[in-house]
């Protein structure tokens, strides 16, 4: 009866670890793809400011390009590298949750295994 109690428990726990292992995959996925958009609007900002404010500029819109001006594409990728700060920032909370959870999933799992060979 014991055994198959912690059997249950060791499945229990694996089930929990490769969740939150699965998580932290999808997490750090997140992480790079939002910093490499940041990076490039980055880059879209440092082009714009150095062609000038005179300089025609468009936005595609589909199939489409629209004239903006200069420095409303220029405000409109800084609210945009602002955003993606923000979400990577909230995304590297998440990340060193769930790095903690697998540490501690993996506690658990080798001090039921010191019980259970204590036992």
């Amino acid at each position: 009866m014991a055994e198959a109690a912690f059997q249950k428990m060791l499945e229990e726990i694996q089930a929990k670890s490769s969740e939150y292992n699965r998580q932290l995959v999808q997490v750090r996925t997140q992480i790079q793809l939002k910093e490499r958009e940041r990076k490039v609007s980055e880059i879209q900002i440092r082009e714009l400011e150095a062609a000038g404010t005179k300089t025609n500029t468009f936005v595609s819109v589909g199939k489409m390009f629209l004239q903006m001006p200069q420095p409303t594409i220029v405000n409109q990728l800084q609210l945009k590298v602002a955003s993606l700060a923000d979400d990577v920032a909230v995304l590297t909370k998440k990340q060193a949750y769930l790095v903690k959870s697998v540490a501690d999933c993996q506690s658990a799992l080798n001090e039921a295994i010191k019980q259970m060979q204590s036992a």
